[in-house]
């Protein structure tokens, strides 16, 4: 592999890689006319107009490459990982059909495996490899935001044996304002009276990251990890607040723990609603809702988050035209924060902005990631709109009399 890894500056990238990919990748590329359109859907280059990051510069890129037009491996290993374009618009709205998402993230792992990653990426793998978490805290204190809630149980929501598996996930386990996000929703599962347990220093990192930087291999480990704890609680329900934890476990472990079903937080909620097992008061406020890429285009799931909401009496939900199928992203999602953070920053603004237009008094989400990026972006656009998780909503909608 090494040597493999060397001969790469001196031939063409694609030659590498359309060596394992074969024609799929070629008669990708030479479907696209050049037209544009899938620039227009990038968030990224709708905020920062720098044509690099748009897909039509990527799919060029990579089309002189496979034309020995020239050998860009340097280029293409920065272009590559610049942003998230697997649950991207682009994929969506380009008139050629062409899957710009699914292709980029094959070369993407092709480019790993060859070594071209950038080094930050290359510091996450070694971060999750060694904590089970992108943060780098210690594995052990993936719990330790229960110690903060008021007047938690003394098992700690760690229990031997329950029917529910919370996944929390890395953000909702570290991140500050994520951690409210699962505060909110072990609540949830209290009031309705979900057997249900966290995981804890037993849970690792999903593998998202992992994937997402074309380092499918690196998340086997975490994988068998997370699995081999589900089966130790007995559970048949594993539930996620994370959209994108969601995903990697339909898309990486479904096939290995048949008969365990995997919900979003708004698909579980939803049905505690309908079971009558969570009496919900007032709340009288006017709602837009945001569709997370990750649950929404690419996850599918669009009714349960809209279900909860119109079922908490008195909220007022304000859509904007852009959503479900054609949902604004928040810039967050993948890896992108760690190596275009002011990316982030100017879609999430620019995504919150355009939310804002509603006029509603509340932006709602589902998503610990979109929550965070959105809350920074919304400070900066209108900071009297607040930002929160559906998860948050009925959490504080809940009627305990």
């Amino acid at each position: 592999m090494t040597s493999e890894i060397t001969k790469l500056d001196q031939v063409t990238p694609l030659e590498y890689l359309a060596r394992d990919i074969g024609g799929w990748a070629a008669a990708q590329l030479e479907a696209c006319t050049r037209c544009g359109i899938c620039a227009a859907a990038c968030p990224f280059y709708a905020a920062s107009k720098d044509p690099q990051v748009a897909p039509i510069w990527k799919l060029d890129l990579l089309r002189r490459a496979y034309e020995q037009q020239s050998t860009l491996l340097g280029k293409i290993k920065v272009g590559l990982h610049l942003e998230k374009p697997v649950r991207a618009a682009c994929s969506v709205t380009c008139p050629m059909g062409i899957a710009i998402g699914p292709l980029l993230h094959e070369l993407r792992d092709r480019l790993a495996e060859a070594g071209a990653v950038p080094d930050n990426l290359n510091r996450m793998r070694t971060t999750v490899q060694k904590d089970d978490n992108v943060f780098g805290f210690p594995a052990d204190e993936r719990a330790g935001w229960v110690d903060y809630m008021d007047d938690p149980p003394d098992d700690l929501y760690q229990r031997k044996h329950a029917d529910v598996v919370y996944f929390v996930g890395c953000v909702s386990s570290f991140a500050p304002r994520a951690q409210r996000i699962a505060e909110s929703f072990v609540h949830i599962l209290d009031a309705a009276g979900v057997n249900f347990t966290i995981l804890g220093g037993s849970e690792a990192c999903c593998g998202f990251p992992l994937r997402a930087a074309g380092m499918k291999a690196d998340a086997e480990a975490l994988i068998r990890k997370n699995i081999a704890a589900v089966w130790a609680s007995g559970a048949n329900t594993v539930v996620f607040t994370c959209p994108a934890c969601r995903l990697m476990w339909l898309e990486e472990y479904h096939e290995r723990i048949p008969g365990v079903r995997l919900l979003h937080s708004t698909e579980l909620i939803v049905h505690l609603i309908e079971q009558g097992r969570l009496k919900l008061k007032d709340f009288k406020t006017s709602v837009t809702y945001h569709d997370p890429c990750d649950l929404a285009r690419t996850g599918g799931v669009f009714e349960a988050p809209r279900g909860v909401l119109g079922a908490i009496p008195g909220i007022e939900l304000r859509e904007v035209s852009e959503r479900r199928m054609s949902g604004l992203c928040c810039g967050g999602g993948g890896d992108v924060e760690m190596v275009n953070p002011q990316g982030v920053k100017q879609v999430g603004q620019a995504t919150a902005s355009k939310l804002s237009e509603t006029g509603a008094a509340l932006l709602a989400t589902a998503c610990p990631q979109c929550t965070r990026v959105l809350e920074e972006g919304m400070k900066k656009v209108k900071p009297e709109m607040k930002v929160l998780d559906i998860t948050e909503i009925v959490a504080r909608s809940i009627d305990v009399s």
